[in-house]
């Protein structure tokens, strides 16, 4: 569904901080025009409202109909947008890069190409801090366009030298937009498909990428060729169960940034989506004392730096560290303590709540829903399955809703409920034979259930243990590894001895 033009207006206004709301006031101050006053009054009732209610503003402002409040909203999201351009230029090199371009267009389209070629000399020394390849060959492009019209001081001396600096930036872009897609296209394939399933899909990808696995990383290779390999590598070692090549160039991310630290502020949100995939790396691994240490690392830096966050960057380190946290916790078996750090993503999750996605709310209820199931409180682990069962998810993540649903007949049979969990698993068989991929995790964890709720009370110990049997032999099978991975049934299984 399209979002309106209100939710839009709505939804920007709602994010803006104190400070960009003073500069906004200040921005409008300075600007005389007879819509001025109206647009600033839709703004400070905007601003005031907790959901859209158009009608409610209509009443309230004299002499605007229909076609003109439409018409002050679209002028209001302008000056928005341009209030918070003036305010983010200082801090987005990016921006302030195609200012310069803008401004060398403007010289130039007065005649005054010399000094249009000056604001191109500050913005290639810009680019180049950057590592920007693409707004630096656009700079390149503009300089040739005048050098080619004009007599410039510069001289045909020159000629040689921008021209290969111009095929040195086409050769990098092409290969970073070679990486880039690759990066994208992997994201693509595993939230589609998953991990791969068996040793023919192994083999496939192994096969198909292995230009990429040999990726020469020569020296005075550029900085964002560099990362997107690194992502590249980090997605194709994680769709193929290689945890421990993917943790290397997790590594080889971080310490690239840690390399040049003003790149840091230039995309924090990269950075802690490296770290992202350290921790994620390390508790697949169970390497507890690496985990431990990135998590720390990646807690210091949010704290050191969430005030200059964005508004995204602010979401993104609270997502990172809050599954940091719970993963911690399992990785601990430190249940009953975890449960003293829910409170504080479920007034997070409720904070950004309009700005999640589904698949992050269903990954939190699931993390949530666990740590209460293995602390011994099933009921509110029943609470949170349930939520996540009422979302309107379809096939989105659907080893998710999969392990969900093994999970509510575990909290079941904790509770005692013997008598549904018949019903309750001809359900889970009904939601397994829906799905296209299916893992022996599954199905042995479905018949486990259907003989341990048959069979008399005393016999229910010797059943258990032969079920963590079945699971310690899944184990050793590398595309089951993960699906115990994500549920811990053996974990389950031991507090009942």
């Amino acid at each position: 569904m399209p979002i309106s033009q209100s939710d839009q207006l709505f939804q920007l206004v709602k994010s803006l901080t104190k400070a960009e709301k003073r500069n906004f006031t200040f921005y409008t101050s300075r600007i005389q025009d007879s819509d001025s006053l109206k647009y600033m009054q839709l703004f400070d009732m905007i601003d005031k409202q907790k959901d859209v209610n158009d009608n409610l503003i209509l009443g309230k402002l004299k002499g605007v109909d229909k076609n003109q409040y439409s018409n002050l909203k679209r002028h209001l999201y302008k000056q928005l947008m341009m209030s918070l351009r003036m305010i983010h230029i200082q801090k987005k090199t990016d921006i302030q890069l195609r200012e310069y371009l803008d401004y060398a267009d403007i010289l130039y389209g007065k005649g005054l190409y010399l000094q249009a070629l000056k604001i191109l000399d500050k913005a290639k020394i810009l680019a180049e801090k950057s590592d920007n390849n693409i707004l630096h060959l656009s700079i390149f492009e503009t300089e040739k366009n005048i050098e080619s019209r004009h007599i410039t001081r510069s001289g045909p001396e020159m000629v040689p030298e921008l021209i290969a600096k111009c095929d040195e930036k086409i050769q990098q872009i092409d290969n970073i937009a070679r990486l880039s897609n690759i990066r994208i296209l992997l994201h693509s394939h595993y939230v589609k498909n998953g991990h791969v399933k068996n040793v023919d899909e192994l083999n496939d990808f192994k096969y198909r990428y292995k230009w990429l696995r040999e990726y020469n990383t020569k020296d005075g290779v550029a900085y964002h060729e560099k990362i997107y390999l690194y992502q590249s590598l980090v997605w194709l070692y994680y769709i193929c169960l290689d945890f421990e090549n993917c943790l290397i160039n997790a590594e080889k991310w971080v310490e690239l940034f840690d390399s040049t630290p003003h790149l840091i502020d230039d995309d924090p949100d990269l950075y802690m989506r490296g770290y992202h995939y350290l921790l994620t790396c390390t508790y697949n691994l169970r390497i507890i004392d690496k985990y431990d240490k990135y998590l720390g690392e990646l807690e210091k830096y949010r704290t050191d730096n969430y005030a200059t966050f964005n508004n995204n960057s602010q979401i993104i380190s609270f997502l990172y560290v809050h599954y940091g946290r719970l993963n911690y916790h399992f990785l601990h078996e430190s249940y009953k303590e975890g449960l003293q750090v829910i409170p504080f993503t479920l007034k997070r999750i409720q904070r950004y709540k309009l700005k999640l996605d589904a698949h992050r709310i269903l990954v939190f209820y699931f993390k949530i829903a666990w740590m209460h199931l293995m602390a011994g409180d099933h009921s509110t682990a029943l609470k949170y399955l349930n939520l996540i069962f009422q979302m309107e998810v379809g096939s989105l993540r659907e080893d998710i809703q999969g392990y969900s649903q093994l999970m509510f007949l575990m909290a079941h049979f904790d509770a005692g409920n013997d008598h549904i969990m018949e019903y309750l698993i001809k359900g889970a068989k009904q939601f397994f034979n829906k799905m296209e991929e299916k893992n022996k995790l599954q199905k042995t964890t479905l018949k486990f259930f259907q003989k341990i709720t048959q069979a008399p009370v005393n016999e229910r110990k010797n059943l258990l243990k032969d079920f963590d049997r079945e699971l310690i032999a899944l184990e050793s099978d590398v595309f089951e590894h993960r699906s115990i991975l994500y549920l811990d049934i053996r974990a389950w299984i031991g507090k009942k001895f």
